[in-house]
């Protein structure tokens, strides 16, 4: 059993967030803080149409072993003050720092056992945010060790592959019509207008884009960060993930100074879940929309569980 508190965390722009306690606390507790990935996605991890649950039954799993968790809406979204358009990655990364300082200054809190998971761009920035705000360990999920400029451009090309791979008739058009060498120009042109620019919005195609971020996001290398980290650091990614290079895992336990541990776990997808289907960048929305009932990985449970007790408890 365990108790939600609704608190609001001060940052430039106050966060809203969950802070989840055992019910059991005769002593200070260590603490994890939950980084999300990408995109306006809740605290609990769901988007409007993917209600997945995925941070709100990883803060579950935790606090039945004994720690108290952290999870937050990001600047501008849900309970939180700001405008997410305008959020850099540095203003990400900075959010996170105010979080971690707010479980360090919390009373129920072991200040020398805070620990941050990151998922997907929150591993990414849990390196950054740790030189700001040191932890005592790191937790990466489904993160990558290279620079964003490379990362960004090859999940692009996985899906162009896919499209000029179609078969029958809509593959044919797709070829005829050179849609995919269309698609990857028109990507091209407005990433370098985004790059030439300073604007911290900006409107592509009657679209707003978060400039600020995209630009920030790639001039990020998250390598440079890594390379400083010396806390424990355990890394795990899934066989499956097509959002991320599953051998990033290892290369992350290299980069890092501290004792670190990686796993890739087989057949596991990059929301943590097992699939058996054929896994494809065109179809990762119904692939995951297929497992919203589904459970998390039970494999990769058990790795955090036996690195959590070695360090922490």
């Amino acid at each position: 059993m365990s108790n939600n508190i609704e608190v609001t965390i001060p940052a430039t722009y106050s966060l809203a967030g969950t802070l989840t306690l055992p019910n059991v606390r005769d002593k200070k507790l260590p603490a994890v803080l939950m980084i999300a990935g990408s995109g306006k996605g809740d605290r609990d991890g769901n988007i409007k149409k993917l209600k997945m649950n995925l941070y709100k039954d990883l803060a579950d799993f935790l606090t039945e072993k004994g720690f108290i968790t952290l999870r937050y809406d990001k600047r501008g979204t849900y309970g939180s003050e700001g405008n997410f358009l305008e959020a850099g990655l540095t203003d990400l990364i900075d959010d996170a720092v105010d979080c971690v300082n707010f479980l360090k200054n919390n009373p129920d809190v072991d200040a020398n056992r805070v620990i941050i998971l990151g998922h997907s761009e929150g591993a990414l920035i849990a390196p950054a945010v740790h030189e700001k705000s040191a932890v005592s360990g790191l937790i990466l999920l489904a993160g990558a060790a290279e620079p964003s400029i490379d990362l960004l451009p090859r999940q692009n090309e996985l899906a162009y592959n896919e499209l000029n791979e179609s078969k029958g008739f809509k593959g044919w058009l797709i070829r005829t019509l050179k849609v995919t060498e269309k698609a990857r120009k028109q990507n091209e042109k407005i990433f370098k207008k985004i790059k030439e620019s300073d604007a911290t919005v900006m409107r592509v195609k009657g679209v707003k884009l978060n400039a600020k971020w995209l630009r920030e996001t790639m001039q990020y290398n998250v390598v440079d960060h890594l390379k400083n980290v010396t806390c424990p650091v355990l890394a795990i990614t899934g066989e499956k993930d097509l959002q991320v290079p599953p051998e990033h895992a290892e290369k992350i336990a290299e980069y890092v100074q501290g004792e670190a541990e990686w796993h890739v776990i087989p057949n596991m997808n990059h929301m943590l879940r097992k699939y058996d289907g054929e896994h494809t960048m065109l179809g990762l929305m119904k692939e995951y929309k297929a497992q919203i009932n589904e459970p998390i990985d039970s494999e990769l449970l058990n790795k955090m569980d036996q690195w959590l007790k070695k360090y922490f408890l």
